[in-house]
């Protein structure tokens, strides 16, 4: 069995959706009546610079045409049961529908718009992140699937909103007044042996000089709560005005690097006592004091300039969550309660409604520890690999490097990959080709490369292994790559839930969208 790439959806229409998200883009098609009959037309030099002109012009609409997909900002869901795809202060949601006009050789269902709309609140707002997040079940019978899936948006004015899959706010916060870069997502992982400390659900936020961390567990149950006040309201046909809890997060401040476009968190880990000293000692020199126990830490890899690549750590308990925004709630609603009764009782008027800017909490610096210098080169993205080891990252060069997590230096570069984009395959071993029943089945990690101005996907073996496959795609592709699952997990639910997920996608511009199969026996080569 070798690699294949497999059609996992489709789009029902997907001109409707660039028209909607794209209105400026007119029709390049020439248009047959205007045309003049060779014989009875001048033989002129202008009539010849004029068509010279109306074809530059159309060559350049066919190209704008062409990538309107690499300039929207898309979002896919783990469990294949929506994709946002958004423009400037426009976004569609589409979600999977049975569709009753299609052929047999054909999908059953398609991605079809469930809602469509503007969300800009404020003047000039525009969205510039989008997450598609699943949210487990608490019920047995789904089997796997999602209970609902949330929409987090970030925008230019720095606000974080979250909205249901058809488009109803659930939950508006100010976080830090920039614009939103990247929205990532880690869920829970249980471990794979003793000794390996387990993933914990977070939502990563990144801003221009911040970084904010949302524990999963608050977030998931702030958004059931907010859904299900939603639902009460729906059903009482009552507009009351929904009040969300804030959300208690951290919010650092990375320094010595002059830019950053895109990180990755490792989670938590504890270094060995020989590293412990090790980091000591260069730290804070020889007469360093040195813990007993190693501290566990948080490990940040972000990507961009001088250095290219930075590793940031972060020792649990060092910052406790922000809660100022969750005191202050409390006692807005103590003043206002207070107010409207001493209003009813003294007969004054209460239309008066206070309006307050939100508090901007600083962020704690985060000093760097060490990275990748190079003047000139400049990180573009970064992805971190399903175990956690490796890291794979593209720069302005061409290259893709990938990265060593645990020792922090780069292991293996690929040249002649400009404009890449890369995401990773976990495969896990079939139980029909252990050659030890009693041990755990074997995982391989596997390294996708697009490379979109030779029109070729590739999948590499990590971490010296050779290429194992290679499709010809088209040049105006999306490579996806979420490195999340569900949220809501836990050590116990994870174990009897069978998540339908998927690890990677390449969507096209002709509206399917595509997924890699890869055997584990490509990794024994």
């Amino acid at each position: 069995m070798s690699c294949q790439l497999i059609v996992l959806s489709q789009f029902q229409d997907i001109s409707s959706i660039k028209r909607y998200l794209f209105p400026f883009l007119k029709d390049c098609t020439p248009d047959p009546s205007g045309t003049e009959d060779a014989w009875s037309s001048s033989w002129d030099w202008t009539v010849d610079s004029q068509n010279q002109d109306e074809e530059e012009e159309n060559h350049n609409r066919r190209k704008e045409h062409e990538t309107w997909l690499q300039d929207s900002i898309i979002s896919l869901s783990p469990a294949n049961d929506l994709l946002a795809i958004a423009n400037e202060d426009r976004i569609v949601l589409l979600a999977q529908k049975y569709d009753p006009q299609g052929s047999e050789e054909s999908l059953e269902s398609k991605l079809s718009p469930v809602w469509q709309g503007s969300l800009r609140q404020e003047e000039g707002e525009q969205i510039t992140a989008v997450l598609c997040l699943p949210l487990a079940s608490q019920k047995k019978s789904m089997q796997g699937a999602p209970d609902w899936t949330c929409v987090i948006v970030g925008f230019s004015s720095g606000y974080i909103r979250m909205y249901t899959e058809n488009g109803t706010l659930l939950l508006s916060q100010l976080l830090h007044e920039e614009p939103v870069q990247k929205l990532k997502c880690k869920s829970y992982e249980a471990p794979r042996y003793l000794g390996m400390a387990e993933q914990h659900e977070e939502l990563m936020i990144l801003y221009r000089k911040a970084f904010l961390t949302i524990d999963g567990f608050s977030l998931f149950q702030s958004l059931r709560a907010c859904r299900n006040q939603v639902a009460r309201a729906a059903a009482s046909h009552s507009e009351s005005f929904l009040q969300a809890p804030p959300l208690a997060y951290k919010k650092w401040a990375f320094q010595d690097q002059d830019q950053i476009f895109d990180q990755c968190s490792r989670g938590i880990c504890s270094p060995s006592a020989f590293s412990q000293m090790t980091i000591a000692s260069n730290v804070k020199g020889f007469y360093s004091a040195v813990r007993l126990s190693p501290p566990a830490t948080s490990l940040y890899i972000t990507s961009g300039s001088f250095p290219c690549v930075g590793f940031f750590y972060a020792e649990e308990g060092s910052m406790q969550p922000i809660l100022s925004d969750v005191a202050y709630a409390v006692a807005h609603k103590l003043k206002s309660a207070f107010v409207s009764a001493a209003s009813g009782l003294l007969g004054f008027g209460s239309e008066s409604k206070e309006k307050r800017r939100p508090k901007i909490e600083p962020a704690t610096t985060l000093p760097l520890r060490f990275g990748l210098p190079d003047k000139r080169r400049i990180g573009e993205s970064i992805v971190l690999s399903p175990n956690n080891k490796y890291a794979a990252t593209t720069d302005s060069y061409g290259r893709v490097i990938l990265l060593d997590v645990q020792r922090g230096i780069g292991i293996r570069m690929w040249k002649g990959y400009r404009d890449a984009q890369v995401g990773w395959v976990q495969v896990k071993e079939e139980k029909s080709q252990c050659t030890n029943p009693q041990k755990m089945q074997r995982l391989a990690q596997f390294l996708v490369i697009y490379a979109p101005r030779r029109g070729i996907l590739e999948v590499w073996t990590a971490v010296y292994g050779p290429r194992v496959a290679a499709f010809n795609v088209c040049k105006r592709c999306r490579l996806i790559c979420q490195g999340y699952g569900m949220m809501g997990l836990n050590n116990v639910t994870s174990r009897d839930t069978k998540t339908k997920t998927f690890q990677i996608a390449l969507v096209d511009t002709n509206g399917f969208i595509k997924t890699i199969d890869v055997p584990f026996h490509l990794a024994l080569r």
